[in-house]
């Protein structure tokens, strides 16, 4: 009597893991604050690539107003867009150049700002990568009293139970989730 797998024994195995498979995976549940924190950190950083590598300077007197910022916008600030300041130039997703990011939803995840930003609905970039608060839109100067960063600006997203913390740093512009 051989000792080994007959090809019947075999198939009936990968069948069963099949079986298995087909009903584990959808049950699979993923974290919706997880998901939108990447998605929110990975657009802040593209925002502020966009302001590094397409810096605003010209020679208009109201250059500075056209600075490329992320705007927090719809009930628990669950929806954003990244815009040039004058509101009518949206980024290109960069995987696909037909979309604009303009009205992104973070599904059911409410955004809440804090700390340096207390408050504010709008982060922009300047061409160092810099962060500011706040809309530049209205600005006499291009860096308006109080609203260039100093202080560890805190991004809290929450859906139910789960919290994530986001940091964005004064200065470098880092952000960071923890």
């Amino acid at each position: 009597m051989k000792k080994a797998f007959t090809m019947l024994e075999l198939v009936f195995v990968i069948v069963v893991i099949g079986i298995l498979a087909a009903v584990i995976i959808p049950n699979t549940r993923t974290n919706p604050v997880a998901e939108a924190a990447v998605r929110l950190i990975s657009n802040i950083r593209y925002t502020q690539h966009l302001a590094m590598l397409n810096d605003k300077y010209g020679t208009s007197a109201t250059w500075y107003r056209n600075r490329w910022q992320i705007v927090f916008s719809g009930a628990g600030n669950n929806f954003f867009s990244i815009v040039s300041d004058d509101g009518a130039t949206f980024a290109t997703d960069p995987q696909n150049s037909a979309v604009n990011l303009q009205n992104i939803e973070l599904d059911g995840v409410t955004v809440t700002l804090t700390g340096g930003c207390n408050g504010a609905t709008v982060i922009s970039f300047d061409n160092l990568g810099r962060p500011l608060i706040g809309s530049l839109a209205a600005a006499t100067t291009p860096y308006p009293v109080g609203q260039l960063l100093t202080a560890d600006c805190v991004i809290t997203l929450t859906n139910g139970p789960d919290t994530t913390v986001l940091t964005l740093r004064p200065e470098t512009g880092y952000i960071s989730g923890i």
